[in-house]
């Protein structure tokens, strides 16, 4: 399985899922994944949920949306990035800050829903790359 690329085009706006750098399928412009930091992302399968998808928000800004058990990547430029996640109703994130520097471009993070009782929390905690999913 090809890695999945997560890329917002500066153009149009569009959020799109690519494998290699290529053209937007809406305006045409060119999309290159080799950018030199990146936010890896996993969400943890889970049957409470698995129905719908995680809607991300990189500093405030919407990047489509994260399925159960799926894996992407996010290219950036370094910079700092705080990222959100929402599903249906339930907004409540930790919103980690996420800092892109030249000594730490490569960021791995998973994300999983806690069921409460009255409302669910989504938690985002950083964690080595081996324990991520291999694509």
């Amino acid at each position: 399985m090809a890695k999945i690329f997560r890329m917002k085009c500066p153009g149009c706006g569009t959020v799109q899922n690519m494998t290699a750098t290529g053209p937007c399928k809406k305006c045409g412009a060119l999309l290159a994944v080799e950018q030199p930091a990146a936010i890896a992302l996993y969400r943890m399968g889970n049957f409470m949920g698995a129905g719908s998808g995680f809607g991300l928000y990189l500093n405030g800004e919407p990047y489509g949306a994260i399925g159960n058990r799926e894996s992407l990547v996010i290219p950036l430029p370094y910079g700092q990035y705080k990222l959100h996640i929402v599903c249906g109703l339930s907004r409540k994130c930790n919103d980690p800050i996420i800092d892109l520097t030249p000594e730490d471009p490569y960021v791995c993070l998973k994300v999983h829903m806690n069921m409460g009782f009255f409302q669910n929390k989504f938690v985002i905690e950083r964690v080595d790359p081996s324990t991520m999913p291999q694509t």
